[in-house]
C-alpha cells in the first residue's frame, strides 16, 4: 500500500511539473516581439518590374550574336526624380542583368530622329504610374515602350515575401 501512495505523489508532481513546462512555453511565446509581415517597397516594386521585363522579353544580342544585357531605362509615369535611394538599391538589386537608366523626362530615352521613334540603344522604357507602397500587395500600372509601333499599358499586381518582391499578374491594359 505504501507504494501506491507514492506513485500517487509521483504521478500528482509530473502533473504540475507538466503545468509548469506549459505555463512558460505560453508565456515565452506570448512575449516574442510579434514578426513583421513583408510588404512591397518602391525600390523591390522597380527591381520586380525589371526581373519582369527581363524575363518576357527575347535575349538581346550583340552584331556576332552573343548575349548582351537589356537596356532599360526607369521613368516615373508622373515626371520627376525617382528617389536617389531607390535608384541605388535598384541597380545594386539588378546586378548585371539589364542596364539600368534611370530618366525625368520620356523624350531623353526614345531617339526621336529615327522614323518609329524608338527608345536609345534597342532598349526599352517603362514609366511607372505612382502607387501605394508599405503593403504586401499593391497594383502598378506601368508603359512599356519600345517604339511607336510595339508599346502598352500593363497592370501588375507585386506580392512581397520575406524573400522579396514579386510580379504575381500582369494583365495588358485595354485603353
Amino acid at each position: 500500500m505504501g507504494s501506491d501512495r507514492y506513485s500517487v505523489r509521483s504521478q500528482g508532481a509530473l502533473r504540475v511539473a507538466a503545468a509548469a513546462v506549459a505555463l512558460l512555453t505560453l508565456v515565452g511565446c506570448t512575449s516574442d516581439p510579434e514578426l513583421e509581415q513583408a510588404t512591397v517597397t518602391p525600390a523591390n516594386a522597380y527591381t520586380a518590374i525589371v526581373e519582369w521585363e527581363i524575363e518576357r522579353s527575347e535575349p538581346v544580342l550583340d552584331a556576332a550574336g552573343n548575349v548582351e544585357a537589356p537596356v532599360i531605362y526607369l521613368a516615373a509615369g508622373a515626371g520627376g526624380t525617382v528617389d536617389v535611394s531607390v535608384q541605388a538599391d535598384v541597380v545594386a538589386n539588378i546586378d548585371g542583368a539589364a542596364v539600368i537608366r534611370f530618366t525625368d523626362d520620356a523624350r531623353d530615352a526614345r531617339d526621336e530622329e529615327l522614323e518609329n521613334i524608338p527608345v536609345k540603344d534597342n532598349g526599352i522604357m517603362i514609366l511607372i504610374d505612382e502607387f501605394e507602397p508599405d503593403q504586401a500587395k499593391v497594383e502598378v500600372r506601368i508603359m512599356r515602350y519600345q517604339s511607336i509601333d510595339d508599346n502598352g499599358t500593363w497592370i501588375l499586381q507585386m506580392t512581397s515575401t520575406i524573400d522579396g518582391t514579386a510580379v504575381s499578374s500582369a494583365i495588358l491594359a485595354t485603353e
